[in-house]
Order: structure tokens, then sequence, then C-alpha cells
């Protein structure tokens, strides 16, 4: 068909040319045969060409701009958004990620359940389909197959989630949103995170060690500049350098005698009695003599520092690092032992607050 609209494009030319040739009425004006089917045709081929393919370009562009459009449209009806590249998304329990056919899902941290309605979806990573109800892998990457509906659901406190394609997030309520309370605690400067690099670098799905837990601790009584600014010495001889002032500085207070003689512990697991204990120290309510952390939750509950939903969280689920972030962000607006005086108010007293206003959350609050 372009060469046909080619061909009648040279015809029109080379007649109209050869028209204006005899009209001038002289041998030398006329153009030479040899000529128009020369060069001068070469180069006639060679614009129309251009000229089309030009229009063809122009009009394979509104095309598909027109159908981009109708895709948008059709996801926007259908409750769903694009997500053109991979894209992290920092959850909370009860989130549910939904998509169809061609959603890439990747679970980075947490667990993430799957509910199949209709097709199928397939585990990339190890090339063959998933059950309906099953938690799914970390760092597996779950493609949703032709006709499928599938539904990613949180099943932990936090979990971080990549997708990439069309979808659906519908956010849950009622559960505390653990990364809104800690992105809280990192605008006041007192949880800076691991570094890592999913979740903002919180690690909020991970235990707290006790080397951790000194570090939040100093920081909730306003001493970490003293701390690393001292000079002190100790005995321990399993503390890494990032925590060696820290340590020091506790083990010269009294805050701590490490686990032995020599050790300080720093990789155990820290209990949620343990920073508990930590939490009433800050607070007036405990002092460093006091070695029976297994009572720590209870007398938090009698002075009203944790209540009661809290309390039980704290007794019958895993002590995460979403929980120390829970339970010091709701300790700075406790009263202190005997005073009116919260403890937000005391470290900006002390300068190691930059306000004792509480970023507002949205986040509820277990009563």
């Amino acid at each position: 068909m372009k060469k046909t609209r080619i061909a009648a494009a040279l015809l029109l030319t080379l007649g109209l040319c050869l028209t204006a040739a005899l009209a001038s009425g002289g041998d030398g004006a006329l153009l030479s045969l040899s000529h128009l089917q020369g060069a001068f045709s070469q180069s006639l081929d060679v614009a129309v060409e251009g000229r089309l393919e030009a229009m063809e370009q122009s009009v394979q562009a509104a095309a598909q701009a027109r159908l981009d459009a109708m895709g948008d449209n059709l996801l926007a009806s259908s409750g769903q958004s694009f997500a053109p590249q991979p894209t992290e998304a920092d959850l909370k329990t009860g989130d549910v990620l939904t998509g169809s056919t061609g959603l890439s899902v990747i679970p980075l941290a947490g667990e993430v359940r799957l509910t199949i309605t209709s097709g199928a979806v397939v585990d990339v990573t190890e090339g063959r389909e998933v059950p309906s109800g099953q938690t799914l892998a970390l760092r597996h990457r779950y493609l949703a197959a032709e006709d499928a509906l599938a539904s990613f659901t949180v099943v932990s406190p936090t979990a971080v989630v990549s997708y990439e394609g069309g979808y659906a997030l519908s956010p849950s309520y009622g559960d505390p949103d653990y990364f809104a309370i800690a992105r809280a605690l990192r605008d006041l400067g007192l949880m800076r995170g691991t570094g890592s690099s999913i979740g903002e670098g919180f690690d909020l799905h991970l235990a707290p060690n006790r080397g951790q837990g000194l570090v939040m601790f100093l920081r909730l009584l306003g001493e970490e500049d003293s701390a690393l600014g001292c000079t002190y010495a100790h005995p321990f001889t399993d503390v890494p350098p990032w925590l060696d002032r820290y340590a020091a500085w506790a083990y010269q207070r009294g805050y701590t005698n490490g686990v032995a003689p020599t050790l300080f512990g720093t990789e155990q697991a820290l209990s949620a009695p343990e920073y508990q204990e930590f939490l009433l120290r800050a607070l007036g309510y405990s002092v460093a003599g006091v070695h029976d952390y297994a009572t720590a939750l209870e007398r938090a509950l009698d002075c009203g520092a944790l209540t009661s939903r809290e309390y039980e969280m704290l007794r019958s689920e895993p002590f995460l690092r979403a929980q120390v972030a829970y339970v010091s962000f709701y300790s700075l607006e406790m009263p202190l032992s005997g005073s009116r005086q919260t403890l937000a108010q005391r470290l900006e007293e002390a300068g190691a607050l930059p306000q004792a206003q509480l970023p507002q959350i949205n986040s509820p609050r277990l009563r």
C-alpha cells in the first residue's frame, strides 16, 4: 500500500514537471527523461517515504496514547492503580494488596498470606503454582497468572512488600501502625534504624538485642551525648565499636553489669520485661539496683505506663523492634513518678529532644 502511494505521487509529480517543461516552449527548458528517471526520481522517493513514515509514527503515537488512557480509565473504574516499576510498601497487620493478571509481588519482611479467588499464582523463583492460604516465602517473586485474581494479606505486626503491575491496597484499621510510630521516633531523634535496605532501615520485624535496648534506654534518659563523649572503661569483651561508649557509660553509672563478669551479651535477645524495666527506670518508677525483671510488666501496668491491652500484647506476642518503638513512643507522654512533667518534657528541658509535643500519627493506641 505504501509503495502504491509513492508511485502515484511520483507519477503525478512527473506529469506536472513535463507539463511545465512543455509549456515553456523551448528545448533548453525541457528536463531530460534520464534525469527524471534517475536522481530526481530517487530523491522524490526518499522524500515521500520519509513523509509517510512520519505520518505513520504520528498515527501510532496517537493510538498508543488513546490505549494508555483507556487502560488508566479501566484501572480507575476497577479501583486499581498501576505501579510501572517495583514499588516498596511498609504494611501492618490486616493490610491487603489485591491484583489480577500480571501483578508481581515479592515479600521482603514479615508474613504475607495468599488468597486466590480465581486463576493461579506462580512462585516464579521456584517455578511452581502456589496454593491458596499459604504464607509466602520471603524474597520469592510471585506472579498472578492469566485470569487470576489474588489477595496478599499481612498477618504479622509489620511487613515490607515489593509489587509491580495493577494493584489495589486496602489498609486495615484498629491495629497499631508501627512504621508510623517508628517514623515519629526518628523525627524526634530517638530511633535511627539499623541501616538495612528495606523497610526504611527500621527492621521492625526483627527481635531486638541487648545492645539495641541499651542505646534506646540511654536516649530516653537523655544521656546519649554524655555516653558518646565519655572516656570510661568497661570489662566487656563482646561489645562492638558502635556500642563501646554506651556500654562504658552504662557500666560506670551502674545501669548494667552485663550477663557475666566480662560479657555484656550484646547479641542476646532482649525480652519485653527487660526493656520495660529500662522504661520504668527512665520514668522514675524503678532504680538501677533492681534485678528482678520478671515483674516489670505488672509494675508498668500498675503505675499506668501500660494499658491492659498493651500488657496482654507484651505477655503473649513475640517481642520485636516494632514493640520497642511502640512502648518507647507512648512512654514519652507518661508523667514521671511523683511529677506532672512527662518524660518528653523532661527530655526537651534537658536539650535531648527537639520538642515535647509528640508528632501526630494515624495509629490507635491499644487500650
